[in-house]
Order: C-alpha cells, then structure tokens, then sequence
C-alpha cells in the first residue's frame, strides 16, 4: 500500500479594506475548498483582521492605492499541484490585493504530520503591532 505523502505550506494573502463581510468569507471557502478538493488538509487558518501596509499597493482594477489590507493566514498539507491552484484563483479573485506561499516542508506522510499539533508560532508578535 502507497504511503501519502505531502508538502506543508503557508500561505497569505491580503484583500482590499473596504470589502464586504460576504467578499471575504467566500475568498476563505474558496481557498478553503479547493485545499481539501486536491486531498489537502487546513492545519491552520487566522484572520489577522485589518492591518497598516509597510507600502501602499496599487489596486489592479483601478488606479487607488490601498494603505490597508485584510490578512489571513493559511497554513496547509497538500500534494504540490494544490498550490498552483489556489494561486491561480487568488489571483482571478477580485478583493485579492496580493498573496505569498512557502515551502515549508516537503515529502511528508500525512497522517503522521496530522497527529503532530502545529506549533504556536510567533504569530502573537502580529497581534502587538495592530493599530
């Protein structure tokens, strides 16, 4: 019997601040959906809520400049074609602004990194900087 094996990976993106409730909420079951669809498991989502940019980023579909954006953080195993898949829908996606996905580790049998709990990071270093 074949062994499942997986990559584990982050991903964050970041939507427009003005967009609505229901915007955001189908962004996350769409990514949501298309991790478990390709066999992947979400080990971790977060809704850093708004956030001040480092930069202002142009908007794609007019010509304004956003100083803020909606973070969320996703943090998935998955076999390697799920990631090329959520990027492209994040980009089709209208109140995406921008997104980043890494590698974090790569060949690993699922149901063991599934027994494994996932690490409190240093993701409360976020939560100090809000504004």
């Amino acid at each position: 019997m074949a062994v499942e094996r997986q990559t584990e990976y982050e991903t964050v993106y970041i939507l427009r601040p003005g967009s609505p409730d229901e915007d955001v909420s189908k962004t996350r079951e769409r990514v949501q959906g298309i991790i478990e669809n390709k066999g992947g498991h979400v080990l971790r989502f977060d809704d850093w809520g708004l956030r001040r940019l480092s930069y202002d980023i142009r908007d794609r579909t007019n010509a304004t400049y956003h100083d803020r954006g909606h973070y969320h953080y996703y943090r998935f195993l998955a076999p390697t074609d799920t990631v090329a898949e959520v990027e492209r829908n994040l980009r089709i996606l209208d109140p995406v602004l921008k997104f980043l996905t890494v590698k974090l580790e790569g060949d690993l049998i699922a149901a063991e990194r599934l027994a494994k709990p996932v690490e409190e990071e240093s993701l409360d270093v976020l939560s100090s900087e809000e504004e």
